[in-house]
């Protein structure tokens, strides 16, 4: 009887508890809605006066590609400035992500140095990211560097290339189309007679002193902590090229921009950072990695044993990432239970 009083007593404390944390749940839910339509509102807003400049400035007597090195200064503060008006969306870089930025650009400095002396093409510099909602093209657009930045060039789903605004952006800024054979997930299969003009324009871009950005894993990734096997594709131009090879790796994305919707803007931290590899060249890094003498990466091609090693470094890069943001919330928690 005792039991079963004491049980009674605590049985309105408990449906109190339940009923605060449903409240509190559902306010959450209301903020995030708001903080969602805010953003929304506010990139349309700058995605529509980026797309009238960048029209406008198709009328000036540039060239065409200086005509599309303004356009990505254009959406760059566009994007950037979509961020300012959304402080609710965190984004903290790591602690070295400027001095690794420096790196970068000294590494190209030798190599440009080293070329024109030996009357060789210059490497082009290959950015790779992981891939795991829309944010990651805008964020790393708003993140990088602006010389970096107006340099490069991406593949993307020639759909985009059909859509309202958005298409105007991707052709202006010179992009790629990417001629899939279907739109189901996974299906990577693409339409060869049409991807010759295509790699054709990429070619040209390449030998006239352009970079690119891609993501290796090929698609968005559903479980964004494990990184995705990566594509040859992409690891058989960056060997062809010899290009350097850095990674823009971003964790907790999809909280602020959940996969696959087309606007995001909820509130949330997102960490992000700048790893070069080392060697810094595609063909002194597999040269580096033979040495090794792995038994498993010996009847491999070149093009497989880049990948299945960027695939590891990148992993890494993302797992120190995660274990920053867990601390960070183990921190705030502590912090609060103390107060």
């Amino acid at each position: 009887k005792q039991r079963r009083r004491q049980s009674s007593s605590h049985e309105p404390l408990a449906l109190l508890a339940a009923a605060t944390k449903s409240h509190w749940a559902a306010m959450a839910g209301v903020v995030g809605v708001m903080a969602q339509t805010c953003y929304g509102i506010g990139l349309a807003f700058h995605m529509l006066w980026a797309t009238a400049a960048v029209k406008l400035t198709s009328f000036l007597p540039v060239s065409k590609r200086k005509h599309q090195e303004m356009s990505l200064y254009i959406v760059q503060m566009a994007w950037r400035l979509a961020f300012l008006f959304a402080p609710w969306m965190v984004f903290r870089p790591s602690e070295d992500y400027g001095d690794q930025w420096n790196l970068v650009r000294s590494v190209m400095a030798d190599l440009n140095a080293e070329a024109a002396e030996t009357g060789t093409k210059q490497k082009p510099l290959f950015i790779l990211g992981n891939h795991t909602c829309f944010l990651d093209t805008v964020l790393a657009v708003a993140k990088l560097p602006t010389e970096v930045l107006i340099r490069c060039r991406t593949y993307m789903d020639h759909n985009l290339f059909k859509l309202p605004i958005l298409s105007t952006i991707c052709r202006a800024v010179g992009h790629f189309p990417v001629y899939f054979m279907s739109t189901a997930d996974g299906v990577f299969k693409v339409d060869n007679e049409r991807m010759v003009a295509v790699e054709k324009r990429v070619d040209e871009h390449l030998n006239d002193g352009g970079w690119l950005c891609f993501f290796p894993e090929g698609t968005m990734n559903r479980d964004p902590d494990k990184i995705l096997p990566f594509r040859f594709g992409g690891m058989k131009r960056a060997l062809e090229n010899d290009a350097v090879l850095v990674m823009f790796v971003a964790h907790n994305n999809p909280q602020v921009w959940p996969r696959k919707w087309k606007v995001g803007g909820f509130p949330g931290t997102v960490h992000y950072s700048l790893r070069p590899i080392a060697p810094p060249t595609a063909r002194a890094f597999v040269e580096m990695v033979r040495a090794e003498g792995c038994k498993e990466e010996k009847d491999m091609p070149d093009h497989e044993v880049l990948a299945r090693r960027l695939h590891e470094i990148m992993q890494s890069e993302y797992d120190k990432l995660a274990q920053k943001a867990k601390k960070e919330t183990s921190g705030k928690a502590v912090r609060n239970k103390s107060d």
